[in-house]
């Protein structure tokens, strides 16, 4: 359906009026986020998610009060209760805000579209993680590289398994909807704290092995712990996920010392 034009003889609108009204229009109608900036692409308001993020998730505006802040960071939670119930293609905006608790104008105070919502969710569950990782190897400082390795690898395993269906959902959206430019931002930051980990240790490796270390320890973490939540029914065994994991690990660095 495509919104009635206007003539040369009728009276301007306010900006931006005909824009807003085709996209609360297109909202009652299907209940799918439009780009404010591309509303006028109207025959791609239907056509499901597109399978693209934006490379930097960032807030439309971001939230100063503590109120703001608690709808933004609802928005969130209720993305993914959402997306683990119905899957992403299955998503909408007009029920994210709803488990929410707030109004779909409130939706795009903080989000230009489902898509920014997602990348949001993503990247802020890496950084989560990633602090948490850090915060464990720091009480670790000045230990032996296996144990603190062994705190690492505790601390990434326990924190995903404490929120399995959430961590299963994002990996495969991430794999969706990630751009390499973002990919690559996370894995370059897990990638320094690799490293860092590697270098605090009592008995570091050769200087010259650190790179590759930390670039193998987080391909051998990030792949098996993912792999597994992705192919394996469910119930995991995290005992016997995290006894593979430091074996792979552990006899990995081993060989480099």
């Amino acid at each position: 359906m495509q919104p009635a034009s206007i003539t040369a003889t009728q009276a301007l609108p306010p900006p931006g009026f005909v824009r807003n009204r085709i996209h609360a229009s297109l909202l009652e109608m299907t209940g799918k986020s439009v780009s404010r900036a591309g509303v006028s692409g109207v025959r791609n308001a239907q056509a499901g998610p597109r399978l693209a993020a934006p490379s930097a998730p960032e807030l439309r505006k971001r939230p100063q009060q503590a109120r703001a802040r608690a709808s933004a960071q609802a928005l969130q939670e209720a993305f993914v209760r959402v997306l683990i119930e119905r899957g992403y293609a299955n998503t909408t905006i007009r029920e994210v805000a709803s488990v929410a608790g707030v109004g779909i104008g409130t939706f795009y105070d903080y989000f230009g579209n489902l898509h920014a919502l997602a990348a949001m969710c993503i990247s802020e569950t890496v950084k989560e993680a990633e602090r948490a990782a850090r915060r464990a190897v720091q009480s670790r400082r000045g230990c032996t590289t296996q144990e603190i390795v062994d705190a690492m690898l505790d601390q990434q395993l326990s924190h995903i398994m404490k929120n399995l269906p959430a961590w299963t959902a994002l990996f495969l959206l991430e794999r969706q909807l990630s751009t390499q430019r973002a990919f690559r931002r996370h894995y370059e930051s897990w990638l320094a704290m690799w490293r860092e980990t590697l270098e605090s240790a009592s008995d570091p490796l050769p200087p010259e092995h650190i790179a590759s270390a930390a670039r193998m320890a987080h391909v051998i973490t990030y792949g098996w712990i993912s792999q597994c939540l992705l192919t394996m029914d469910p119930p995991i065994q995290e005992h016997r996920l995290r006894m593979d994991l430091g074996l792979a690990v552990q006899s990995y660095l081993r060989s480099l010392a």
